[in-house]
């Protein structure tokens, strides 16, 4: 379940844009993950950082397409939103007690 809620997002946008094109689905887009964000924080009183980053993305990235009406940006979203978390990656191992990947997995797998 938790994956389809994790998915849901890219495929009402899948769906909005068979049916209506790249602009609706684009809102449709930022309107679920909001949606999302919101539920999620309303119903666990925490919100994790890729949800926000992936959030973040879909709406400056989004909205520049919705207010442009250039569908190219949208396009990059994927693309900028896996740069941003390959440097937090990357750049996790130098700072901080542990590593991002470790902070985001802990409560998912535990190591033996």
């Amino acid at each position: 379940m938790k994956l389809l809620f994790d998915f849901l997002p890219i495929l009402a946008f899948f769906i909005a844009y068979k049916f209506f094109g790249i602009y609706i689905a684009t809102g449709v887009a930022i309107a679920i993950s909001l949606l999302q964000v919101i539920g999620y924080w309303l119903k666990y009183r925490q919100v994790s950082s890729l949800q926000l980053i992936s959030l973040g993305t879909i709406v400056i990235f989004g909205g520049a397409t919705l207010l442009l009406h250039d569908e190219l940006i949208i396009k990059w979203k994927p693309t900028i939103l896996y740069w941003i978390l390959a440097i937090i990656f990357l750049a996790s191992q130098f700072f901080g007690t542990k590593p991002f990947v470790q902070q985001l997995m802990e409560s998912n797998i535990t190591l033996a």
